[in-house]
């Protein structure tokens, strides 16, 4: 199945046992990755973080989402919470939650904390009346799936570390690239959603 259903994403998340065990994590944060049809094709949606001195993920193409407070409920809770604030969808209003997926475990790469990324996956139900992106994220964009899990959309990027260039595998979105962390959770999920598909991570 190359371009599932939102219903065929719900089918595959369902009884997923994921891991969102964040002991040992010195920095936790939560993310949205939201799904919407359109005329029978699935959408997800990124959003471009705004440059910003001193944000690893300065400039980077995401899912919604950022650090759990200690006043949030849960970590799901966290997830709708930076939505809500990043981008104005409130998701208890205008989404499912289909279920969720591994968490990631990167370093952050200034301060060399350990992190645990808990990745929440959602189906739009209605659309809000206008998006209202903070401070925080400079573009919202919707990429359908299916050219995704076909390659169709696979690029590269060159990422400088020190006095190498790694190239990095990506998707092209709107002439940005998504790369890094969100490229890895979008492997990780769509190996959930389509057996076959062939990660790239």
């Amino acid at each position: 199945m190359i371009n599932p259903s939102v219903a065929h994403i719900r089918d595959c998340l369902r009884d997923y046992q994921f891991n969102h065990d964040m002991d040992g994590a010195e920095l936790r944060a939560a993310v949205a990755a939201i799904f919407r049809d359109t005329d029978g094709e699935p959408e997800i949606l990124f959003i471009k973080r705004a440059d910003k001195a001193g944000d690893p993920w300065s400039g980077q193409m995401a899912f919604p989402g950022g650090h759990i407070d200690p006043q949030d409920e849960s970590t799901q809770h966290a997830a709708e919470r930076e939505t809500r604030e990043e981008i104005g969808l409130d998701l208890t209003r205008h989404g499912n939650l289909l279920g969720a997926i591994d968490l990631e475990q990167p370093v952050h790469r200034q301060s060399g904390a350990k992190m645990a990324v808990a990745p929440f996956v959602y189906a739009l139900t209605s659309e809000p009346a206008r998006y209202e992106p903070n401070y925080e994220v400079a573009e919202i964009h919707w990429a359908k799936v299916g050219p995704m899990l076909r390659h169709e959309t696979v690029t590269s990027i060159d990422w400088d570390i020190g006095s190498q260039t790694i190239t990095m595998p990506g998707f092209d979105v709107s002439g940005r690239i998504v790369w890094g962390l969100t490229f890895r959770m979008l492997n990780r999920l769509f190996s959930l959603i389509h057996p076959e598909f062939d990660r790239l991570d």
